[in-house]
């Protein structure tokens, strides 16, 4: 009988996990991260009493790697321990966290957030605070949340995009604040539009794509061809979201761009269809390609038949019993956890940073997990 790579979740004693966490000598057993799922209020308790004993480098690796890990399984959900790190002292840690809750419904956190926007000293968590905020308007939109919250994180959105703040963070809130159907709104993307810096630009088209107000066509058209890729790549994504079929023949071209580009031209094409749409898709798995970007090519194709054909009701039947569900998994799933994330543990203690030097261009904070 073949052995298995990591031991099962429930043989993996907390106190074994904590110590392995506190160990700055030994390189984190991946099969760890499991056991940080899910966290019982007594184990909950464990952690956050040696949490800042941990090294500063590993609890900033661990954050990533659990975000990423909860990107891959949602089985998983370490909520409970990125709202520990919510309070790091370490700004880095707080970056992390703060993105990676995003996915869950935290609408309790909403005061803690708007407080952040005032307390923090560090621009790069302001600046990712302003963005997470986006989904919490995005409920108020769908009635998800009162009126009078939504009001007020709308509010303080707009106080920091009218302020003489850095712009990073000013962006972040004109993208959150895109979402709401408020007719301040409009005026401050086509402020933004019209100004001469690219990363206004970039921040106004993105907005544009998000507020699903096809109004905003033409302009999100006219970027497409912008010398910035990443003014076109928002373009590109905005044309998606907008549907934009005026767009196609451009998008077409952009599946030669840059390799973020080429990826938002492929997700697009899946959105807005279009008799050429399934050619070249089609066309692009004929050439050699990477997985991930097979698996992109796919969900596109399975788009466009869902917009020709109509939807297909057996994606909607449930497994009958234990059995029929079980099929659907590996009994080896456990192993894609050292082959389809970064994982960020594997010297850790070789990569100190410096809190100035986390860049909030470095991550794509752009990807609304949350609404999938």
């Amino acid at each position: 009988m073949e052995e298995e790579l990591f031991t099962p979740l429930d043989e993996s004693p907390f106190e074994e996990v904590l110590v392995a966490l506190l160990d700055d000598e030994t390189t984190l057993d991946p099969r760890y991260l499991y056991r940080l799922s899910d966290l019982n209020s007594e184990n909950l308790a464990d952690l956050s009493r040696i949490w800042d004993e941990i090294q500063i480098v590993r609890r900033r690796a661990l954050i990533e790697d659990l975000e990423d890990l909860a990107e891959v399984n949602n089985l998983l959900s370490f909520e409970g321990v990125f709202r520990l790190a919510l309070k790091d002292p370490d700004s880095q840690v707080r970056f992390f966290s703060t993105r990676a809750i995003e996915i869950f419904d935290t609408d309790d956190l909403i005061p803690y957030f708007l407080n952040v926007l005032d307390t923090e000293d560090s621009l790069d968590v302001r600046a990712v605070t302003a963005s997470v905020l986006g989904k919490y308007v995005y409920r108020g939109e769908l009635d998800k949340i009162d009126f009078k919250t939504k009001t007020r994180i709308e509010d303080k959105l707009f106080e920091i995009l009218q302020s003489d703040q850095p712009d990073e963070l000013r962006r972040r809130a004109l993208e959150a604040i895109s979402f709401s159907s408020r007719e301040e709104v409009r005026d401050q993307i086509l402020a933004a539009y019209k100004s001469e810096n690219d990363d206004w630009v970039a921040s106004a088209v993105f907005a544009m794509g998000r507020s699903l107000d096809s109004d905003y066509g033409e302009m999100v058209c006219d970027q497409l061809s912008h010398t910035s890729p990443r003014i076109r790549l928002e373009a590109v994504r905005a044309s998606g979201e907008l549907t934009l079929e005026n767009a196609l023949p451009i998008i077409l071209d952009l599946l030669d761009d840059l390799p973020e580009i080429r990826e938002a031209a492929i997700w697009s094409l899946g959105q807005i269809g279009g008799e050429d749409a399934g050619p070249a898709l089609h066309g692009l798995l004929e050439d050699e390609i990477s997985e991930d970007e097979a698996d992109l090519i796919q969900s596109a194709l399975e788009r466009l038949d869902f917009l020709e054909e109509g939807l297909d009701l057996s994606l909607f039947i449930v497994p009958q019993d234990d059995d029929d569900f079980e099929d659907d998994f590996d009994e080896d799933d456990d192993d894609f956890i050292l082959d389809d994330y970064d994982y960020q543990q594997d010297g850790f203690d070789d990569d100190d940073l410096d809190d100035d030097d986390l860049d909030l261009n470095d991550f794509d904070l752009d990807d609304d997990y949350w609404m999938e």
